[in-house]
């Protein structure tokens, strides 16, 4: 027989013990508790006894894990407390760009737009710095957004920012505290109609939305009616669908274009996430609220 790599046969290793594969899982569960908390927790950066009381494990076992688990998913900086790091931005930007390029869901968004007579915008929330939108896919129909009578520096600051419009509500609903704390501190932005809301306002706005799953605008944009729709991977929020139509030509009951728009939303969720995954968030209110003319 030739003594050569290809004829060498490797003992298999022997089976572990089910208590050793016990221990294992126990560890990765404790590994994976971690650092949910370090995305739920509010704030950038958080202490060891933090993330154990937000967990429910000893102190010690969270700070043998932020030390020796994870070098380059979580960093420790200078006050000694820690967040994410290079390693956790590397796994973000692999998991958004399995979303499916603009050319797939403008189909979703041009028959919503047909069916509306309105136009529709999909938007992402953009992934550094402070929460913002971005415009990703765009069906207008016979509008556009030279229709709004902004110039085009007030046209990129009234789209972007989140404080504005039901599109930027819808995503804001689904951030963290921090987060919504952040959105509330901006200025308003020049070209805002009269129906932007106020701060308290804008808290109970974000409350209804995460109970109806939708949002409402009602001449936020001078002269413009919004309807929008939160699009999610899960219970993550990668943006928001939004329907935009001239307040005069928009319907007085808004149940049904609440409900194509929704529907839409939720068609766009199921695609970003490839038809599979985790399920999707439901929402208690929904079906009450639109019955009940979508207020």
């Amino acid at each position: 027989m030739i003594n050569s790599p290809l004829s060498t046969v490797r003992t298999p290793a022997p089976p572990q013990p089910a208590a050793s594969r016990q221990t294992g899982t126990a560890h990765a569960r404790r590994v994976i508790s971690v650092v949910e908390a370090l995305a739920d927790l509010p704030g950038p950066d958080h202490g060891p006894s933090e993330i154990a009381a937000a967990t429910s494990l000893d102190p010690a076992v969270v700070y043998r894990i932020l030390q020796s688990g994870m070098p380059s998913l979580v960093v420790r900086g200078p006050s000694r407390r820690y967040r994410f790091g290079p390693g956790a931005i590397r796994v973000g930007m692999q998991a958004m760009s399995s979303i499916p390029d603009p050319e797939e869901l403008s189909p979703v968004l041009e028959q919503l737009s047909r069916r509306l007579d309105a136009c529709v915008m999909l938007w992402t929330l953009a992934p550094y710095g402070r929460p913002r939108r971005v415009p990703y896919a765009a069906a207008p129909g016979r509008y556009g957004l030279d229709a709004l009578g902004l110039s085009a520096a007030d046209l990129i600051h009234l789209t972007s920012t989140l404080r504005v419009d039901a599109s930027g509500r819808v995503i804001a609903a689904h951030l963290p505290p921090t987060s919504v704390a952040s959105i509330l501190e901006e200025e308003i932005p020049v070209g805002t109609g009269l129906g932007v809301l106020s701060e308290d306002d804008y808290l109970t706005s974000l409350e209804v939305v995460r109970q109806a799953g939708y949002g409402v605008g009602r001449g936020e944009i001078p002269g413009w009616t919004s309807i929008a729709a939160p699009v999610l991977w899960g219970t993550a929020v990668v943006g928001s669908l939004s329907v935009y139509r001239p307040s005069s030509l928009m319907p007085a009951d808004l149940a049904a274009p609440i409900t194509l728009t929704a529907a839409a939303a939720d068609r766009l969720g199921l695609l970003v996430a490839g038809g599979a995954g985790v399920a999707p968030l439901r929402y208690p209110g929904r079906t009450r609220v639109i019955a009940e003319g979508a207020a």
